[in-house]
């Protein structure tokens, strides 16, 4: 296959990379996939993380149509629940392929209290 120019704008890497770029997205995936799908309870799961920062990336996965809000109006104060969009949900998937390509060639870097978590979730 040949080109007479490449367009990085148009690469299908770069728009993937973009989708899950900085440190925080495709944990707040994984976080969501596994129920861990509200605000408080992702605070919780990632005390590193501030407020104003988990809403930008919060808000980021959903303008990219990778997740949704579920707002549960009968309850007060209103409740707000994320879901994996179906293309949230194929993202995760080759997250879940790079971090199994990690736990396979760079598992040795990975922090003790990290590889448990990896190793029940990512057994081969």
């Amino acid at each position: 296959m040949s080109f007479s120019h490449f367009d990085a704008e148009h690469c299908f890497i770069n728009k993937f990379t973009t989708l899950i770029a900085g440190k925080w997205k495709p944990i707040l995936l994984y976080l969501i996939q596994n129920d861990i799908n509200r605000f408080s309870l992702m605070m919780e799961h990632v005390p590193n993380i501030s407020r104003k920062v988990l809403t930008e990336q919060l808000r980021g996965l959903e303008s990219d149509g990778l997740i949704y809000r579920d707002e549960l109006k009968s309850k007060a104060p209103k409740v707000v629940i994320y879901h994996l969009t179906e293309k949230g949900e194929k993202l995760r998937q080759l997250v879940d392929e790079i971090i199994r390509w990690g736990m396979t060639y760079d598992k040795e870097e990975v922090p003790d209290e990290m590889k448990k978590i990896l190793d029940s979730d990512f057994a081969q």
